[in-house]
């Protein structure tokens, strides 16, 4: 949210601050919502909120603090991408939905599975879409026309995109990169595998070295480089103290549910322990630097560069609703 840090630091009271060895982060916004806020997207000034059984919300940073739009056109809205403002919505029962600016429902497709995560370039759809693995469809303004369909050994949760390939966290295959150069015909290049379940990526892709972040479930954090041709090599990992061997979706406790980057940082929506700061500056030995402690279940994690060198980081937490910081060195 290119704005954001003019408009949100001279509205929000100072919540939290943690602050040790220059290394600063601080909580700026805590607002709750109706339902569970799972992940979170940023569209130039406006911030997009899955929030599961409360639909999708849409915020902008002059009106944080005051209600937000809030469309509800399906159930169990779980991701969306925000399509120049047509959002394309990821639904755990009705699959994809197209809905207009004003939040009515343009165009569906579903095929009996979830629609776990959804990304937009120009007018294709590439959807992670459980079993059904990688979903790539075409846009319209009253349809959704499926390309191609790559199936999945494992259960495709989320999707992120680099250059002409797809990333895709796979849960027990672990992450899976595509390549998407032919929409009609994804062919998988090479794996990566997961100790537990890879959940969620993040893709730093700076000066041609591209470096993919996993958030590996129940074996923390992953850091994979990828070469030219899109085959992974693991680098380093930092298992956030948690056992590999564990269930998901546990009671208590951490599991590694999403994970972005934030130049050298990596931020970590860690489950019932909140979220989680490393340094990964040494990419083969990542720090954890910093814990936050929230009081929801972090699901879901984006950061954002802003104008003075600091980040944003916008944590959807779950039953607590949405949280923002704000951190610098």
């Amino acid at each position: 949210m290119r704005q954001t840090i003019g408009l949100i630091l001279g509205l929000f009271i100072i919540l939290a601050c943690i602050r040790r060895s220059g290394v600063e982060i601080t909580e700026i916004v805590a607002t709750d919502t109706a339902g569970w806020a799972y992940d979170v997207a940023l569209d130039g000034d406006r911030l997009y909120v899955s929030d599961r059984q409360g639909g999708f919300l849409v915020y902008q940073p002059s009106s944080v603090l005051k209600q937000p739009r809030v469309y509800h056109p399906v159930r169990e809205v779980i991701s969306l991408a925000p399509n120049s403002g047509e959002p394309l919505l990821a639904s755990r029962f009705e699959g994809l939905v197209v809905v207009s600016a004003d939040g009515r429902v343009q165009a569906r497709y579903a095929n009996g599975d979830i629609a776990n995560a959804v990304v937009t370039r120009g007018d294709l759809a590439f959807v992670a879409y459980g079993l059904h693995g990688l979903v790539i469809a075409r846009l319209a303004k009253d349809s959704i026309k499926v390309l191609s369909e790559l199936p999945s050994p494992g259960w495709s949760h989320d999707v992120k995109l680099s250059r002409e390939q797809a990333l895709l966290a796979d849960w027990k295959y672990g992450l899976r990169v595509v390549d998407i150069h032919d929409p009609g015909r994804p062919a998988e290049i090479a794996a990566l595998a997961s100790p537990a379940t890879a959940i969620v990526v993040s893709v730093c892709d700076s000066g041609g070295k591209r470096v993919a972040a996993i958030a590996d479930g129940h074996a923390g954090v992953a850091l994979a480089d990828l070469d030219d041709s899109g085959h992974p090599r693991l680098l380093g990992r930092n298992g956030l103290g948690l056992n590999p061997a564990a269930l998901p979706h546990p009671e208590s406790g951490g599991w590694a549910h999403s994970v972005a980057w934030g130049g050298r940082y990596l931020f970590v929506a860690n489950w019932k322990r909140g979220l989680a700061v490393l340094d990964a500056g040494d990419l083969h030995n990542p720090r954890v630097i910093r814990e936050i402690p929230t009081n929801g279940t972090a699901l879901g994690v984006k950061a954002e560069r802003q104008p003075d060198g600091s980040w944003l980081v916008f944590l959807a937490d779950g039953e607590a609703g949405v949280k923002i910081y704000r951190f610098h060195e």
